[in-house]
């Protein structure tokens, strides 16, 4: 009789940054400094090890992830882990969470006795994911865009054995080059917008017109590019103070067009956003990128800057990657994941595009299924499961 998945609790160390930066204000986690991860699997007697799978985010808490269930129950054990940023989104490091990831690599090769492990990079992990299997096969970072130390040769990354992208984006950054509304003239005033780029003005039409959305895109770099001007003269000024960063608020930061237009990027979605209506969640206090440091901003939202872009590091990947847009997604669109396809290095890349289906396969019952047998199905063809 096949029994229910069960949840194991993880502790997991990993080694703090050397430079002694504070990034948490939590003391426990300063000082006992261990990672969390939960280790969902069928239970019963001798559970395979011949195959996990590994999940995490950058900054969300992925323990309670609606996937781990149904993949476990498939017969696939999975863990789910997060980084030392985990809901301390404004202190996120890129390359640290990166080693972060490795840490549970390790811990699931070394402490669980996994055999094979494929990572899984869901939504925002997905950029993660694809960096850290990068960096594992042929690490080439050695300091973070601040500056700051960061070898992951050294980490010793352990490479995954395949990569799976579901409802994946191609990188934090790329989201907000994309999201971030251009209309903003006051970085210090939300209420100083240009009303000729106000993606929400009154009266404006549908489907937009093709050369605003050009004009519009390019206003939109222009604001990320201000920014990073502005981040890095600032932590010049804060190292020069002896300060260890500067934070600061980034306003209206939902705007992207194709939350309007389904005819720009079409796909299955409807009009909206994963925040439900994109106008009050522009300026709503827990927008995407809403609150930052200098340190983080460069590492993490910064176009030009961060080393977290899955469509620069796909092509340093030679492992088997599957690429599973959900086709009704409101947050990763079908011309990334094609582009992430596009992307992938290594001969071995799968592009499987789920149809009907929306980012959190809300009020979508048959929705997990359909992306579970998906992964076993690939899996299998790989025969890393039976």
């Amino acid at each position: 009789m096949t029994t229910q998945p069960a949840d194991h609790f993880q502790r997991i160390p990993y080694e703090p940054a050397a430079d002694g930066r504070i990034e948490m204000h939590s003391g426990l986690s300063r000082h006992y400094p261990v990672l969390h991860g939960n280790l969902v699997e069928p239970d019963g007697p001798a559970p395979s090890r011949e195959v996990g799978v590994l999940m995490a985010h950058p900054a969300s808490n992925f323990l309670s992830h609606f996937l781990l269930r149904p993949i476990a129950a498939a017969g696939i054990p999975i863990m789910a882990m997060n980084t030392r940023y985990s809901q301390n989104e404004p202190a996120l490091i890129m390359e640290r969470a990166a080693v972060d990831l490795g840490a549970g690599m390790r811990w699931m090769r070394e402490e669980l006795g996994f055999k094979h492990v494929v990572l899984l990079g869901f939504s925002g992990g997905g950029p993660l994911s694809s960096f850290y299997q990068a960096q594992a096969e042929n690490p080439t970072v050695t300091h973070t865009p601040a500056g700051d130390p960061a070898d992951l040769a050294a980490a010793g990354l352990i490479p995954a054995d395949g990569l799976t992208l579901v409802g994946a984006h191609a990188g934090r950054a790329r989201v907000l080059r994309n999201w971030i509304d251009p209309a903003v003239t006051d970085e210090a005033d939300p209420t100083a917008t240009n009303p000729g780029l106000d993606l929400y003005a009154p009266g404006r039409t549908l489907p937009l017109d093709r050369k605003w959305v050009a004009e519009y895109r390019a206003a939109q770099l222009a604001r990320i590019d201000r920014i990073d001007d502005w981040a890095r003269a600032e932590l010049e000024r804060a190292t020069a103070r002896g300060d260890s960063d500067r934070a600061f608020t980034v306003h209206r930061t939902v705007a992207d067009p194709r939350f309007l237009d389904t005819t720009l990027d079409p796909g299955d979605r409807q009009p909206g956003c994963m925040y439900g209506d994109p106008r009050p969640a522009n300026t709503a206090a827990g927008g995407l990128a809403r609150f930052c440091t200098a340190r983080n901003w460069l590492s993490t939202w910064s176009f030009r800057q961060s080393n977290a872009d899955a469509l620069r590091n796909l092509p340093q990947v030679k492992a088997p990657v599957l690429v599973a847009p959900l086709m009704a997604d409101q947050a990763a669109f079908p011309s990334e994941s094609r582009a992430m396809f596009d992307a992938v290095g290594g001969p071995e890349r799968e592009l499987i595009e789920l149809a009907g289906l929306n980012h959190y396969l809300v009020d979508q019952p048959d929705g997990p299924g359909v992306v579970v047998r998906t992964i076993r199905d690939w899996l299998g063809h790989r025969n890393l499961i039976a």
